[in-house]
């Protein structure tokens, strides 16, 4: 057993009981002035029933939000721990009896890395269902409203026969297009207020345009209900299409990552979810090693508000730096390998570097 003497359970309980209680200060912050602000939007349906559906929103929520938590709450526990033992002589005392400092660290770097197993099981196995799952709550209640309407950019899924559907944007709690385009070909248009990918497709207030011998599209018949049976959906395009690369697991996107050089802007949004997937859970171990040198230095004194700020600046400077990697990566600026794994691995290496110099 890891754990077994006194000290190690001791450090080991303290750290775990301080990060469950900043992450729910964190949460519990969020949610009180999340729910102040869409007050309204919870109380639409019976009381009853809308407490056990605003408990499982922020539940998914929860999950949403835990590589950005769980990294801060991580830190402020190993600054909160070491800076109480520090202060009261307690390393002091441990190290004088011969222990070294790697092993009074053993605790901490246990809890770093149960945060980087719980990182990768929750974007494998709950953070998909978790989106999925707020999806429906918020088309239900219509919140992104608003969204929708200021959302300009169109978007589009191929087809079997490779015709496009170019489209505004997709309800997944009615299952249909909203807005939708389906073009033939540059001659034989459908426009279409509401597409249900059913089989076979129905559509309604569809116009039909066709070209006319001037160059002129022209509406050439108009349906309030009709089934498209020459429509045929390709299942993972469409899957693909209305599922967002972060909302997908490792090893989903796994599936999905280009075998060669990448070739369209998709595939490179692939890469960069993926490869920030696989970064991000690392932090909760880089968050205890980058604060804890600061931590165990022999001083009459511990400058405890800079530990903190500082270790709070580098952590936001970090997230500022790699979401502005995946944003370049996603867009072919770089390459999303090296654009994201570049600075992952410098931050890192530096982190690394200053801890294994204060053993």
């Amino acid at each position: 057993m890891a754990l077994i003497k006194i000290w190690e359970r001791y450090f080991f309980r303290e750290v775990i009981r301080s990060c469950l209680f900043f992450l729910a200060c964190f949460y519990g912050i969020y949610v009180l002035i999340d729910y102040a602000s869409h007050t309204a939007s919870f109380h639409r349906n019976h009381v009853q029933f809308q407490w056990l559906e605003t408990s499982l929103y922020y539940a998914c929520e929860f999950a949403l939000r835990l590589e950005l938590l769980l990294p801060f709450a991580l830190t402020l526990a190993t600054i909160r721990t070491l800076c109480a033992l520090n202060s009261h002589n307690e390393l002091v005392a441990l190290r004088s009896s011969g222990i070294s400092l790697q092993t009074l660290m053993r605790p901490f770097l246990i809890v770093g890395l149960a945060g980087v197993a719980l990182m990768y099981l929750n974007m494998e196995f709950i953070l998909p269902f978790a989106a999925n799952k707020l999806k429906h709550i918020e088309d239900n209640r219509n919140r992104n409203k608003e969204k929708r309407d200021s959302q300009f950019s169109a978007q589009h899924v191929l087809l079997e026969d490779n015709s496009t559907i170019l489209f505004h944007s997709y309800d997944s709690v009615k299952n249909v297009f909203f807005d939708a385009y389906w073009i033939r070909n540059v001659d034989d248009i459908y426009r279409i207020k509401y597409l249900s990918p059913s089989t076979p497709p129905r559509g309604r207030f569809v116009d039909r345009l066709r070209r006319n011998q001037q160059g002129q599209l022209l509406v050439v018949e108009s349906f309030k209900d009709t089934l498209f049976p020459d429509m045929r959906f390709d299942d993972k395009l469409l899957f693909e299409t209305i599922t967002p690369p972060e909302e997908l697991s490792l090893s989903e996107l796994r599936e999905k990552l280009p075998d060669g050089e990448v070739s369209n802007e998709k595939e490179s949004q692939m890469l960069a979810a993926y490869y920030r997937k696989l970064a991000m859970p690392w932090l909760c171990l880089l968050a205890v090693i980058g604060s804890a040198p600061f931590c165990v230095r022999s001083t009459r004194g511990l400058p405890t508000f800079f530990i903190y700020a500082g270790s709070l600046f580098g952590l936001i400077a970090f997230y500022l730096i790699l979401s502005a990697a995946v944003l370049l990566g996603k867009r072919q600026v770089f390459e999303p390998f090296w654009v994201i794994w570049t600075p992952f691995t410098l931050f890192a290496a530096f982190l690394s570097c200053r801890y294994s110099i204060t053993r």
